[in-house]
């Protein structure tokens, strides 16, 4: 390579390197530009949030902004007023302090409940409250006295300007304004809280106290659906439950229905035969029931059959059954549906106590489940509400 192309090539080299020099520096600039619009970006963003977060403070905290400006001006008011006459009442700078019975007395009473009520909104302060009104009473009756040498009006300006502030903020702060659907609530919340209260002290008072060996005793109670009375609990029923649930008697007219075939249970050892007589010649009317239960004339009674070993049985044949013994058919008769529905209401006028199952099973001779639909529509009617 001569010395002339070799120098071309350096000024080729050189004319390069000025280039990509260039071109880096562009991208410099350009990626200092992006990093300054994005710093730009993200401090405006900044800038935007804090707003809107102060936005949404001066939004959420509005009352507060404007009662407590409201508190600290009547504060200004009362406390110089109040510590001249403290001074003018005890002749020296003691007097001085009368200021922090009468006014911070009143403000610690104040923030008290405010705190208490931001801590849990549902916490009873009525002991707070009595102290919110004892320190303005002593507040007001103090200035009242202070201004009352100059006049009525006076003492009236100053009381009013001493109490107002607290006022004000127990009114708008303390115990901020609900909505109806909010008071409803909080009523319905009450009374459910005191049904409780009142249904657990008198299952407490009746509960069954379970004494362990070792001197140990637990309350034991029965599970149900009851219904608070005066000083005990009736069972009830909610109409839609199951049974098992609903009504702890109504373990029993399961019972009952299980054993309870034609109106009475069988016991092992009797057999059904027709009874020797027809209902209509016992001297008894026949009724639709009697018909219900000796159907054409015939019905079918438990009899025992007679001991095959009994000598006494006037049977010679020990294989063949022994002569059926007439019942009365008026111990088997059933009510008819009327009947039985105003023997019902007559029993639950009398009681004066909602009806159970059990008891219409016993009293009426009835079936468990004729029983349950008697029972739901003599108490809704008898005593009202949809819970029989």
């Amino acid at each position: 390579m001569s010395w002339a192309e070799e120098r071309r090539q350096n000024r080729l080299t050189d004319a390069d390197i000025r280039r990509a020099d260039a071109d880096a520096d562009v991208d410099r600039g350009i990626k200092l530009t992006q990093a300054a619009e994005q710093a730009g970006v993200r401090r405006r963003a900044r800038q935007m949030k804090a707003l809107r977060g102060a936005a949404g403070w001066l939004g959420g905290h509005a009352t507060e902004l404007l009662i407590y400006p409201l508190a600290l001006v009547c504060a200004g008011m009362a406390v110089p007023a109040m510590a001249h006459y403290g001074h003018d009442l005890y002749g020296d700078a003691t007097g001085y302090a009368l200021p922090i019975v009468t006014e911070l007395g009143m403000w610690a009473f104040a923030m008290a409940v405010l705190f208490a009520r931001r801590d849990d909104p549902d916490r009873p302060t009525p002991m707070l409250n009595v102290g919110i009104a004892a320190s303005a009473a002593v507040g007001g009756g103090l200035n009242f006295a202070h201004g009352l040498g100059h006049g009525v009006s006076h003492g009236l300006a100053m009381a009013i300007v001493s109490v107002f502030g607290v006022g004000a903020h127990q009114l708008a702060v303390a115990r901020a304004p609900r909505s109806r659907a909010e008071r409803a609530e909080a009523r319905i919340a009450r009374q459910a809280a005191r049904w409780v209260a009142r249904t657990r002290r008198i299952a407490a008072r009746t509960a069954v106290v379970d004494l362990a060996p070792d001197g140990s005793a637990r309350l034991v109670h029965r599970p149900g659906l009851y219904v608070p009375v005066r000083r005990h609990l009736d069972p009830t029923t909610v109409p839609g439950l199951p049974v098992d649930q609903a009504d702890p008697t109504d373990d029993w007219d399961a019972a009952l229905a299980d054993l309870d075939v034609d109106g009475g249970p069988v016991e092992p050892g009797l057999r059904l035969d027709p009874p020797t007589e027809d209902p209509t010649e016992s001297g008894h009317p026949t009724t639709e029931a009697d018909q219900q239960v000796w159907p054409g004339g015939s019905g079918r009674v438990a009899v025992l059959d007679p001991d095959e070993s009994d000598p006494e049985s006037g049977d010679d044949d020990p294989g063949r059954p022994g002569p059926a013994r007439p019942i009365d058919p008026q111990a088997r008769r059933k009510l008819p549906a009327d009947e039985a529905l105003d023997a019902a209401r007559r029993l639950a006028r009398r009681t004066g106590k909602r009806l159970t199952a059990a008891q219409l099973t016993k009293a009426l001779q009835v079936g468990s489940d004729t029983a349950r639909k008697l029972r739901d529509q003599v108490n809704a009617e008898v005593f009202g509400g949809g819970v029989a």
